[in-house]
């Protein structure tokens, strides 16, 4: 057994809106808090933990490949589904970047070596691990991209049918990827993706792994894999927290899991 694996010590989704109401883990609140969110905002969740039954031991461990030595601090892992995500090397820059910085060290985290090429797959271990746990006939996600490529990656894994709802313009690699991992790929206007996706969610009954309202939710369980980011790069820096980190941000879902 690897150090630090262990079951799951997620007590449920919590709410970021006012009060911070709290539900079980499953179902996945998908659209938001029902308590807190209105027309204007869909408050996202995330999940809480009890913290205080985590082993001292467990950040007594080398960061290797393996999302699931992290497992106590993550949402329920489903059994099998992690293919060695995480474990990122972290690399020093050439004095030349730091120079621009006034010569303070700067390293890049190299996300490209997860197994399909992205940070994504954090994120897809803990989201198609929610479709496992709620016994989802199939995944749903929105996505022309990194997204999509990790979703249909971890639902093929998972033995789950994927629906990749996609803009006219995707790029040939990526729909090549795609289909690589038998997805079923739907090209649609990008103002007609997310009406599609909540009507496969709603009819079909599959598990979506992006977001499905107006402002930005996402899935409550997805994030939480980006936390080990953090803690890979707290263990790789000799214990140390580094005094800055600058993050590709989009919807803020990376940039929230580091935090």
């Amino acid at each position: 057994m690897q150090a630090g694996q262990g079951p799951s010590l997620a007590t449920g989704q919590r709410s970021l809106g006012p009060g911070g109401p709290a539900y079980p883990l499953l179902p996945v609140l998908s659209e938001g808090c029902p308590a807190t969110s209105g027309a204007a905002v869909q408050m996202p969740l995330e999940i809480a933990f009890d913290l205080g039954r985590a082993g001292r031991t467990l950040f007594d461990q080398p960061p290797l490949p393996g999302l699931d030595r992290w497992a106590p601090l993550l949402p329920p892992l489903a059994a099998g589904l992690s293919m060695g995500e995480g474990g990122t090397p972290l690399l020093a820059m050439p004095g030349s970047v730091a120079a621009a910085v006034g010569g303070l060290p700067v390293f890049l985290k190299d996300e490209s070596r997860n197994p399909t090429l992205s940070h994504k797959d954090r994120l897809n271990l803990c989201a198609v691990s929610a479709a496992r746990a709620a016994g989802a006939p199939g995944v749903a996600v929105a996505s022309s991209g990194n997204h999509g490529v990790a979703a249909a990656a971890y639902a093929a894994r998972a033995g789950l049918p994927c629906l990749v709802v996609t803009s006219p313009g995707i790029g040939a690699g990526t729909l090549a990827m795609l289909r690589a991992h038998g997805a079923l790929v739907v090209a649609v206007p990008v103002e007609g993706r997310w009406p599609l996706l909540r009507t496969v969610v709603a009819r079909a009954g599959f598990h979506p792994v992006s977001n499905l309202t107006a402002t930005h939710t996402g899935h409550p369980w997805g994030p939480e894999g980006y936390k080990t980011i953090a803690y890979e790069m707290f263990l790789q820096m000799g214990r140390r927290v580094p005094g800055c980190v600058v993050v590709p941000t989009g919807y803020g879902e990376l940039l929230y899991g580091l935090h």
